[in-house]
């Protein structure tokens, strides 16, 4: 069976991985940092929280960039995962939308009892 291999950052001579893989430390493999998925995260639960719209759609397109650039490889063992900043941004957008959605329209009179 081969499987790919996995970035470890635990100590080599340590015996909890039956093959751990070390990638080399070089400018190549180093530890990446993800500014676009910490933007969104940030940028998509402010806009829930003062209900902007337009701040809440572009953590949202954020979100898909940091998706789609992600290198699994290359980030910290405490990196935030893509995925959940792609999901915190589809709640800013659906936090935003529902209301808009839900509440009737100012001139709708409403139905008779």
């Amino acid at each position: 069976m081969v499987s790919a291999p996995v970035y470890d950052k635990s100590d080599p001579k340590s015996a909890e991985k039956l093959y751990p893989f070390h990638l080399p430390l070089s400018p190549e493999w180093s530890e990446h940092k993800d500014p676009y998925g910490q933007t969104a995260m940030t940028a998509a639960g402010a806009g829930m929280f003062i209900k902007q719209p337009l701040i809440v759609w572009g953590a949202f397109i954020l979100s898909v960039i940091s998706f789609v650039n992600q290198q699994p490889l290359r980030q910290g063992k405490d990196a935030t995962s893509p995925l959940l900043v792609l999901g915190m941004a589809f709640a800013g957008v659906m936090a935003n939308i529902m209301p808009k959605m839900m509440l009737p329209p100012a001139g709708q009179t409403p139905l008779p009892a």
